[in-house]
């Protein structure tokens, strides 16, 4: 395998493979996860907040292994994967009124006991469903105040960006290097919702200014670094869906492949790709490296 390479803001050199092939050879008695973690701790190789990359690290043996560089001990016997999220109860809302009635309206992250009521209302409600969640993501209730208070009015989800994305990364600018680098600071709203049963004017456009407003602050507070651009898709042909949007720039028209189809082999309808730049300074700001993590004396990464 060529080195040095990157992996997303993680640069491997030579030292690094041999690092990882002893590895793999003297703990060949543990599992692959315990492998990836083992090196995720001696390489290091942890996100700005201090978590170790192990899901990343497990891809890298993978593909290491694929190209004959390592050879990883057998998978062991394990339940089924890739199982579907809890689901709880399916929220239920009944609110038609002017946007000015019901304001403050609140965009805040869904709390840990509400996760199985935010899975079963997007499952339920949003016409493109929702199984799990995957990769780096924030789920998001919309309140609005109803007469007896604040009522969930809408949900939606933040998530990574898709790794290779033509008229994204065309209106972006930036080299294939700097894609596979900072792609990270780019979040994508994969889910938006507005519940059956509301009927708000301009209450869309609405919930995600106040989402851009916080999603930068969120993510670095549970991600350790901020993003500088979100993306979302417009697709008029799904009824259903909230289609304001605040104001961005139109980068291109795509296929709906999904995040993980690099080589677009399951498209089925095309939708408008906006981008709404979260800070002003994006372009520079977009391939800054990221923040260094600090160790205190004990040798906690903050």
């Amino acid at each position: 395998m060529d080195v040095p390479f990157w992996i997303g803001d993680r640069e491997f050199r030579e030292a690094d493979l041999e690092l990882i092939r002893n590895t793999v050879q003297r703990f060949s008695r543990l599992s692959r996860e315990e492998i990836a973690a083992t090196l995720c701790e001696n390489l290091p190789w942890k996100s700005p907040n201090g978590r170790l990359k192990v899901e990343a690290c497990h891809k890298l043996l993978l593909k290491l292994e694929q190209k004959g560089v390592i050879t990883l001990p057998p998978l062991r016997a394990q339940g089924p994967r890739g199982c579907r999220e809890r689901r709880g109860g399916v929220v239920q809302t009944q609110l038609q009124a002017c946007l000015r009635d019901v304001l403050p309206v609140i965009v805040e992250p869904v709390r840990p006991e509400e996760r199985a009521d935010w899975n079963a209302t997007m499952a339920t409600y949003h016409p493109l469903g929702y199984l799990r969640g995957i990769g780096a993501r924030i789920q998001y209730w919309i309140r609005a105040q109803g007469p007896n208070g604040p009522v969930i009015v809408g949900a939606m989800l933040f998530g990574a960006a898709a790794k290779a994305l033509a008229a994204r990364d065309q209106w972006i600018g930036w080299t294939a290097e700097q894609r596979r680098r900072y792609r990270p600071r780019i979040v994508n709203n994969n889910r938006f919702l507005i519940l059956p049963g509301v009927q708000i004017p301009h209450l869309a456009s609405h919930a995600l200014a106040l989402a851009a407003r916080r999603i930068r602050a969120d993510w670095k507070a549970r991600y350790g670094f901020e993003p500088v651009l979100w993306r979302r898709l417009s697709n008029p042909n799904i009824q259903g869906l909230a289609t304001e949007r605040p104001t961005g720039s139109r980068s291109g028209r795509r296929r709906d492949e999904g995040r993980q189809d690099r080589f677009f082999e399951y498209g089925t309808s095309v939708k408008s790709i906006w981008v709404y730049p979260l800070v002003r300074d994006w372009r520079k700001r977009l391939v800054e490296p990221f923040p260094q993590l600090v160790e205190d004396e004990w040798g906690e990464s903050r």
